[in-house]
């Protein structure tokens, strides 16, 4: 509106004319650090329950033996296993049993879940089990926002892959709704355009997209206002080195 008065147009005859819209955000930024985010639900491999609480042994102060842990994205109770097993070949040793994870996905949504994270052991190699595991979930939780890891991080070591799909769970859900209400209000007041959402890498992502891969916004602002900074500052001006 503001950016529609300065060129003496009304918002829809603006956005009418508005071919795309790129947006930087920091909405998923400030649930981690107010942690506001959703109550997730961590479906795994038995025995690996609490690996994303090991971290592989990482501290940010490695000598510092009264540094407190982080908060875990996923409470323990809310971390629950299932017997399944991909070897580290993308052989399948131990069968998923269905029985099992329509069982622990019930127990969660009843636990007051808001988000469900499903990160198997391997699935990097192959992800039959966590795919599988996703549609047992659709069908005994309809519309729950769930976030797998071998489609969020599809690489090796288990921590990072689990954390990062976690952190997924955890902004996923506000996020996307977030976005949809932004989009959709765009639209009823006239915009036709493509709509994309700033990454923490400083790429861009289709908006819609966005909300399903959220833990990618992070610091989603700031990469914006660097883009920003060097297009309009370092080259439209004889500076290069810039602050």
């Amino acid at each position: 509106e503001q950016a529609a008065a300065q060129l003496e147009l009304t918002l829809p005859e603006l956005l009418a004319r508005t071919d795309r819209i790129v947006h930087g955000t920091t909405v998923a930024t400030n649930m981690m650090i107010e942690g506001t985010g959703s109550r997730v639900g961590l479906l795994t491999t038995a025995g690996f329950r609490d690996e994303i609480e090991y971290r592989r042994g990482l501290k940010e102060a490695i000598y510092d033996p009264t540094l407190p842990p982080p908060r875990p994205l996923a409470r323990r109770r809310d971390r629950l296993t299932v017997r399944e097993r991909v070897g580290a070949d993308g052989s399948i040793s131990i069968a998923l049993d269905d029985a099992e994870v329509r069982r622990r996905v019930g127990e969660l949504r009843d636990a007051g879940c808001e988000a469900l994270a499903i990160g198997f052991l391997f699935s990097f190699l192959n992800p039959a089990h966590e795919q599988r595991a996703r549609s047992l979930a659709e069908e005994e939780w309809p519309g729950v926002y769930l976030s797998v890891s071998s489609e969020m991080l599809p690489q090796v070591r288990e921590y990072e892959r689990f954390s990062t799909t976690a952190v997924n769970a955890y902004v996923g859900p506000k996020t996307a709704d977030y976005l949809g209400r932004l989009e959709a209000g765009l639209a009823e007041a006239g915009f036709r355009g493509e709509f994309l959402v700033i990454l923490s890498n400083g790429g861009v992502i289709d908006g819609q997209f966005a909300g399903r891969r959220a833990a990618f916004l992070l610091r989603s602002g700031p990469a914006g206002g660097v883009l920003a900074a060097t297009e309009l500052l370092a080259k439209r001006t004889a500076h290069r080195n810039l602050i």
